[in-house]
């Protein structure tokens, strides 16, 4: 073999080497196998949350729309677009919580009645032949939604007035319900608003499945809590719970100022009188105050709010309420999880349906897939 065969020849093998050893890399790449030492390439994870809010639909003559489909729906977060993944109907697990407090008077256990011709207020009557003392406004506005309910429904029912009572743990059974308010039913001079609204949330983070609900029959007033109102409110938002409130302001102002005109007309001027009266008109102004942020609360967590202007109008909600319940869906949508700081987070629902009207919740707290929030 001669001096000029030798470069020939050695390029050649070492192209042969090259191309083998190129060709036993590249099928180790395509078979999934890598080299020994060599650091596997970096994989992309993506994680998102499924969201659930509640919903109700209207047509264009304001009844309830029974046929919604996710498609004619949009969800904003944030302003940003959320796929929606399914609407559906589940149960109601319901927190019914009645308002006992009478610090101002008993103008809530029943409305003003013809005594011996004239218009006085109950509490001015003095012959035990009333039955409204025994069974007030709210026992019975109760006692109305209870027989409403699905038989799909759970209930519980908390009392509060100079104290929070639990007076049904979750059941079932509304006759349950119903004699625990026949026997444990009792109004205070105190109002432990905030106190109550906190006990509820606790109760409705035990349920794992279905719709969180609160109905609260209230005129927002609050003297005895040791909570305070951005704890509970935050409470509620926690447990993605929807409140659906019936207003006492619209009725009670009626019966307050059938109490003024008696007194003024049938009562000396006294410095008692005068004090009586002065409180009063404090009560009305607190009353228009806290009627706003109970309509403010049902509206940002997709409830309803009702304002009946008398004692008869109270019990008669319980029927359109519980329609108002049971027509309502829980829509799903896909979002992103944030930090911690970003856990409440906007949204807005819109119709994409010719003549429908829609109500959601305005905000929610992020569900964090590592840590059980508490309320």
């Amino acid at each position: 073999m001669t001096g000029e065969q030798w470069p020939w020849f050695d390029w050649r093998m070492v192209l042969l080497a090259g191309l083998l050893v190129g060709g036993a890399l590249d099928g180790q790449a395509q078979s999934g196998r890598r080299p020994q030492g060599q650091s596997p390439a970096p994989v992309l994870r993506l994680t998102t949350l499924e969201v659930a809010v509640p919903l109700l639909a209207y047509d264009a003559n304001g009844r309830f729309v029974d046929d919604l489909q996710p498609h004619e729906v949009l969800v904003l977060e944030e302003g940003e677009s959320r796929p929606v993944v399914s609407l559906k109907r589940e149960p109601a697990r319901l927190l019914l919580l009645l308002d006992g407090a009478n610090e101002f008077g008993t103008f809530k256990n029943g409305p003003t009645q013809r005594y011996r011709g004239e218009d006085r207020p109950i509490w001015e009557k003095r012959t035990p032949e009333s039955s409204l003392l025994a069974r007030p406004t709210a026992h019975s506005f109760a006692v109305s939604l209870l027989d409403r309910l699905s038989p799909r429904d759970e209930v519980a029912v908390i009392q509060y007035a100079d104290r929070v009572r639990l007076l049904q743990d979750w059941t079932p059974d509304p006759s349950q319900a119903r004699r625990a308010l026949e026997s444990g039913y009792r109004v205070g001079l105190r109002s432990t608003f905030y106190d109550a609204l906190h006990l509820a949330a606790q109760k409705l983070a035990e349920k794992r499945e279905g719709r969180r609900i609160v109905v609260l029959l209230s005129d927002g007033i609050d003297s005895a809590s040791k909570i305070g109102p951005d704890r509970a409110i935050q409470a509620l938002e926690a447990v993605q719970a929807t409140v659906f409130v019936v207003g006492w302001a619209a009725a009670l102002r009626r019966e307050i100022e059938l109490a003024v005109d008696w007194m003024r007309t049938h009562e000396a001027f006294t410095s008692s009188s005068a004090s009586r009266l002065g409180e009063l008109r404090r009560y009305l102004g607190d009353l228009e105050r806290q009627g706003h942020e109970l309509r403010l609360l049902a509206e940002q967590t997709g409830g309803v709010f009702h304002l009946p202007a008398n004692h008869e109008e109270v019990l008669t909600t319980a029927g359109p309420l519980a329609q108002e319940i049971g027509s309502q869906y829980s829509l799903t949508f896909i979002t992103e999880p944030r930090s911690s700081d970003e856990a409440r987070r906007r949204i807005e629902v819109l119709p994409a349906r010719p003549g429908l009207s829609v109500s959601s919740r305005r905000r929610y707290f992020a569900p964090d897939p590592d840590r059980k929030r508490e309320p």
